[in-house]
């Protein structure tokens, strides 16, 4: 399983594809930990990787890797869920109770973004 694909989808707006890489991933219980920090990324995408690996590892009680500490937040805001910007109450809501990980890097999404563990 390739990072980056997770990473695109979501910059691309396919929410879709995203849920369904997390699945499987939890379904084939992957080990967020670790996974490598991606080569030839720009910054949004590596701030996007970053923000993820290290969410997804909390979820599963794991540490995410050392990698995800150095990386920054995005210049302007990113809305990783689609739509979610045309919602304003539930964009006050992704703003200020979103995943700490993400909000820490500017990247936009409510609490239980991309949480596939109960829908079993």
């Amino acid at each position: 399983m390739d990072l980056l694909d997770l990473v695109r989808a979501l910059l691309t707006g396919d929410l879709l594809a995203a849920r369904q890489f997390v699945a499987d991933a939890h379904r084939l219980h992957l080990d967020w930990g670790r996974l490598e920090q991606p080569r030839n990324v720009s910054a949004r995408e590596l701030a996007v990787a970053a923000g993820l690996l290290e969410l997804l590892a909390s979820r599963v009680g794991a540490t995410a890797p050392a990698w995800t500490k150095g990386v920054g937040p995005v210049d302007e805001a990113v809305v990783l869920d689609p739509g979610l910007e045309k919602m304003p109450r539930s964009f006050a809501r992704a703003k200020a109770a979103g995943p700490e990980p993400l909000r820490r890097r500017n990247l936009i999404a409510l609490p239980d973004f991309l949480d596939v563990s109960r829908h079993k």
